[in-house]
């Protein structure tokens, strides 16, 4: 695959594994690392970490940090990653006219 085409990059990106379930409850609000975990269960917080950091560095989900006691840390999506979930709702309804076919 040509590292350099656009479609190959976010191709690798969404074809991790959880990386999609991950942006998909993103799409509904910010969420705190442990609320994703409850959420996406059987995922391994190591994993999560990592998946997370992953799509920040793609620049589909965003980190906000708080200076609070105990210090909070919560997650959403970039505009980006708004922005293909719309893609996401097209790829469903696809899934749904066409999937039994598969």
């Amino acid at each position: 695959m040509d590292e350099k085409c656009p479609v190959a990059k976010i191709i690798k990106i969404l074809g991790m594994k959880w990386n999609m379930l991950i942006l998909r409850q993103l799409s509904e609000d910010k969420k705190r690392f442990n609320a994703l975990i409850n959420e996406l269960k059987p995922i391994s917080s190591k994993t999560l970490s990592k998946r997370l950091k992953e799509l920040e560095k793609a620049g589909l989900v965003k980190k906000e940090m708080f200076k609070e006691i105990p210090p909070r840390v919560e997650y959403s999506l970039t505009d980006s990653g708004l922005e293909l979930i719309k893609y996401f709702k097209a790829l469903s309804n696809w899934a749904e006219k066409f999937g039994k076919t598969i």
